[in-house]
């Protein structure tokens, strides 16, 4: 698996109306270990970038893990992001590819990319396309589904191109996901910012059989964009401290 460290931006918003926040209590810090967990712990998972051929692996019946390197063998240019969350919270998980300092091109690791955790009870989504020779996909909602406070599934969820029908910047692919002509993205000399942005949800039960409802809270919020939200904010953050400074 490749050792490629990608700049990752943590923005997480608490569901809970608690005046106080929970305590992390789970002390497990790699995606490749099992652990089970409860509301306001931290959950370590991972992001795998590689091409949709490699993620599939040779046994296309069984979805094998990137921690599984026995079944699935990651190449040179596949890329890792790692990102630890709370349980229960609404998060958005950002990867930065168009600041100078950012080297990550998700169309040069052809496209496609999965989440993984666990190893005896590993769990892994399908591949899903974040970009080809020309487009790239830059909203995405992962939901993580437990039971009893142990990772079962983690499913991408298609939001279709409703949120940006009539934006000239976006097409709508034939997949029904929106995506940006790559020579707008910054790093290609555009105007756009490309990074990408990964909204998280949960659902199931903790271990102390606790039901999680950030993924309902998501459902009811699909026609907002967190990635939007957050934009706006960096956006508003960025021009106060350049007025200051």
């Amino acid at each position: 698996m490749a050792r490629f460290f990608l700049l990752c931006c943590f923005f997480a918003t608490a569901l809970t109306s608690s005046l106080t926040e929970a305590g992390d209590n789970n002390g497990v810090y790699s995606p490749c270990s099992d652990s089970t967990v409860a509301i306001g712990d931290g959950f370590t998972f991972g992001i795998a970038f590689a091409s949709k051929e490699t993620l599939l692996g040779n046994n296309r019946t069984v979805q094998y893990s990137p921690c599984d390197r026995r079944h699935l063998s990651l190449n040179g240019n596949s890329e890792l992001a790692v990102f630890r969350p709370k349980v229960d919270e609404i998060t958005l998980l950002t990867i930065n590819t168009s600041s100078s300092s950012s080297s990550f091109r998700p169309d040069a690791s052809k496209g496609h990319m999965v989440a993984f955790a666990g190893a005896k009870y590993a769990a892994r989504s399908l591949p899903i396309m974040v970009a080809d020779s020309n487009h790239i996909v830059t909203s995405f909602t992962l939901v993580l589904e437990f039971q009893k406070g142990r990772l079962e599934n983690l499913f991408w969820k298609k939001d279709g191109c409703a949120k940006c029908s009539g934006d000239a910047k976006f097409v709508c692919l034939s997949t029904g996901e929106c995506a940006i002509k790559t020579q707008n993205c910054k790093n290609q000399g555009g105007q756009v910012d490309c990074s990408l942005g990964i909204q998280l949800a949960f659902s199931g039960t903790d271990k102390h059989y606790t039901a999680l409802n950030s993924w309902y809270e998501v459902a009811n919020l699909k026609q907002y964009s967190l990635y939007g939200l957050y934009s706006n904010l960096k956006d508003s953050l960025s021009s106060q401290f350049s007025n200051i400074f």
